[in-house]
């Protein structure tokens, strides 16, 4: 059975707003052993190959270069996650506060789409013709809300909202509205809160080991990285994988899984002993220092990085906004399917 393998880069957890690490990535791979010696011979040490070694030397940059320009980086061997953690700050906004308003008046907003123009809209107003600040404050307070849990930050949130909400008089602000009236659900929601919710590294997981099923059309074993987040939902996991039910595709529109979730076995494996972890590593690393590096004497290498072959794929999965906002820009006219929270 064949075996993937994955590997993250900018994981703050629940720190989404971290302004050191923009961007989140999870990589995966699918090398064979053949292919693994070629990538050592690339790189010429049997040590650990780290990302954040090698580009602090220019020999290690030439290497990474050469290792993401090489014909294996191809799409049948690699699929990535790229998330904007802003981005995802939105769109949890509007998972766990718009869906419970809209829910409770009998509407899902998961068909033709509506959480993504919720989320698209959201982001674009508040970047761009709203109060800047007022909007990163009331995004820092969600964060600071959801992860400690207490009345203070509540309170603190729902200000932040409703300042919001009173600093302009455009159509626009009506967005906020379904927040404020989360209000009135805050503590049933805030009562299935978990120390992960904000993270995405099981979603963003349970993505691409679809994507990888549709790939493969067959199951397959999985290697993690170890991860604190990947070891805290693996009964979750298990239960998704084991579900006594034939092949069920979940979701609407172009965005369906299928159930139960067909891998066969995780494994969580210490980088060090597994190059193709550390394979997972290096494509991880490289495009999530892309968007995260600071320092102005790297941007050469970043701009070779962008021009590179792995930077060239087109399979990636991508959590970023976008000015789509209709069902038929976001590719969701087909109201048909299975809503997955009801799932």
């Amino acid at each position: 059975m064949e075996t993937i393998y994955f590997d993250e880069a900018g994981n703050t957890g629940q720190d989404l707003l971290n302004k050191e690490q923009n961007v989140f990535v999870l990589a995966s791979v699918h090398f064979n052993e053949k292919e693994l010696r070629v990538f050592q011979e690339i790189f010429k040490s049997h040590n650990e190959i780290h990302f954040k070694k090698l580009k602090e030397t220019k020999f290690g940059r030439e290497r990474i270069l050469e290792f993401i320009n090489h014909n294996l980086i191809s799409e049948d061997r690699i699929i990535c996650s790229v998330s904007n953690k802003e981005y995802v700050v939105v769109a949890q906004i509007v998972d766990l506060l718009i869906e419970t308003v809209y829910h409770e008046r009998g509407i899902d907003i998961y068909q033709f789409g509506e959480n993504l123009y919720y989320t698209n809209s959201i982001y674009f107003f508040g970047n761009n013709f709203w109060n800047k600040k007022l909007f990163i404050k009331l995004l820092e307070s969600f964060v600071r809300m959801i992860r400690n849990k207490d009345e203070e930050s509540i309170k603190y949130f729902y200000q932040s909202v409703n300042t919001l909400y009173n600093s302009g008089t455009e159509d626009s602000y009506k967005l906020l509205l379904p927040i404020l009236e989360s209000w009135y659900y805050i503590k049933s929601i805030i009562e299935a809160i978990t120390i992960y919710t904000l993270d995405i590294t099981l979603s963003t997981f349970m993505v691409l080991s679809d994507r990888w099923y549709k790939k493969l059309q067959e199951k397959f074993n999985v290697g993690f990285d170890k991860s604190k987040q990947i070891e805290y939902y693996l009964d979750y996991i298990s239960f998704c994988k084991d579900i006594a039910i034939y092949n069920t595709e979940v979701g609407f529109g172009s965005r369906k899984m299928t159930f139960p979730l067909q891998i066969n076995e995780l494994k969580l494996i210490d980088s060090s002993s597994s190059l193709w972890i550390q394979c997972a590593d290096l494509i991880g690393s490289t495009i999530a220092f892309i968007y995260n590096n600071k320092k102005e004497k790297q941007n050469p290498f970043v701009e070779k990085i962008r021009k590179s072959r792995l930077y060239s794929l087109e399979n990636f999965h991508i959590i970023w906004p976008t000015a789509k906002f209709s069902p038929e820009d976001l590719d969701m006219m087909d109201p048909s399917g299975i809503n997955a929270l009801d799932f």
